[in-house]
């Protein structure tokens, strides 16, 4: 993790996340694939009664809306008050704040979910957003999220036309591998896995989509920058 990238002019991070959660929702369409993923793997662990999740950093909705799908307990926590405003108005309890001061009570969640949040923030936040997941999360409970694998954040630098501040164009802050990703969260959890893969769709894309699908899946599993690959991690409490 590294802290070497600023952010942009003004409110910086807050401000990219509105205008891509609000105007270019469309920018989250290739989520999808990973976070069924995380869905499915909640799916998987056993719980009594309907289980209880937050999603930290709500995109355009996707997850929350294939939570309630599920039937889950779905909550939600992002810093864009035009995106809790049309979660809130779909019927999804969501909530505005920032991973570092979670506004939920001890032991409120069977799973927490951070999918492309942590390398968003710096040392300190990464702790003291771990710290916020460890004080909602239940006993026995899960966290699972996805961080990129292994990011050379400065092919992604851009400068500001305004200001002639250089920030990374998503955001990032932060750069995992495999280890570090485990390492940084044994601090605060027993059981920690984490494994570099990629997220990939095929349906509806045809033959040459399904073939381009396929290369870069044996691409993004050999941890080839071009083809983004991901680490997805489940810690347990």
């Amino acid at each position: 993790m590294n802290d070497t990238i600023s952010k942009p002019c003004s409110d910086g991070q807050n401000r990219l996340w509105s205008h891509f959660q609000n105007i270019c929702p469309e920018t989250f369409r290739d989520a999808r694939p990973r976070l069924n993923y995380i869905i499915r793997e909640i799916s998987l662990k056993k719980i009594s009664g309907v289980p209880s999740v937050l999603n930290i950093g709500a995109g355009n909705g996707y997850f929350e809306e294939r939570a309630r799908q599920s039937g889950w307990d779905i909550y939600s926590l992002d810093p864009d008050e035009m995106t809790v405003k049309r979660l809130l108005e779909k019927g999804i309890k969501a909530s505005r704040g920032h991973i570092e001061q979670i506004p939920f009570c001890d032991g409120s969640f069977d799973f927490v979910v951070a999918s492309e949040v942590l390398e968003h923030l710096s040392d300190n936040q990464f702790r003291s957003g771990v710290e916020e997941i460890v004080r909602v999360m239940r006993n026995v409970s899960w966290f699972l999220g996805t961080v990129p694998y292994c990011e050379n954040l400065s092919l992604n630098q851009v400068m500001c036309p305004r200001c002639g501040e250089i920030f990374h164009r998503w955001g990032h802050k932060g750069s995992f591998d495999v280890r570090t990703i485990r390492n940084e969260l044994s601090q605060f959890f027993s059981d920690v896995m984490a494994k570099r893969r990629t997220f990939v769709g095929f349906r509806g894309r045809g033959i040459a989509g399904t073939v381009k699908s396929f290369v870069r899946l044996i691409l993004g599993n050999c941890g080839a920058e071009i083809a983004s690959p991901n680490i997805f991690f489940v810690a347990r409490k």
